[in-house]
């Protein structure tokens, strides 16, 4: 299958970051996940170990962005620790959404043909 938007052997299936950035991710029941391991050191471990796993299992596309709280920083730490190379997504988001601050409107856009 190719697509136009992917190169040719581009990965199809990927690791998001999004929830092990940040604590208070809007997923309902993500805290309950965390258990009471929500500490920077913890959350760094625990990121490490999925990425380690998702590794093993063939993964190599991670996705991270500036939004996803400490994503970046724990996926730049785990490159580095591990000497990976593989492919890394990232984009421009919204500032670091703060722990138990409440879930955003959700924001709807229509485009007419």
């Amino acid at each position: 299958m190719s697509s136009s938007l992917l190169p040719a052997g581009a990965p199809r299936l990927g690791l998001g970051l999004a929830a092990l950035g940040r604590p208070g991710y809007i997923n309902l029941g993500h805290g309950q996940d965390l258990g009471a391991a929500r500490d920077i050191d913890s959350m760094r471990r625990h990121t490490f170990d999925m990425l380690d796993a998702a590794r093993a299992a063939g993964l190599c596309y991670f996705d991270a962005a500036r939004s996803y709280g400490l994503a970046e920083a724990f996926l730049g730490g785990w490159l580095r620790e591990r000497d990976q190379s593989p492919v890394v997504g990232s984009k421009w988001g919204t500032p670091t959404w703060p722990a138990g601050a409440p879930t955003p409107t959700p924001t709807r856009s229509r485009i007419t043909v």
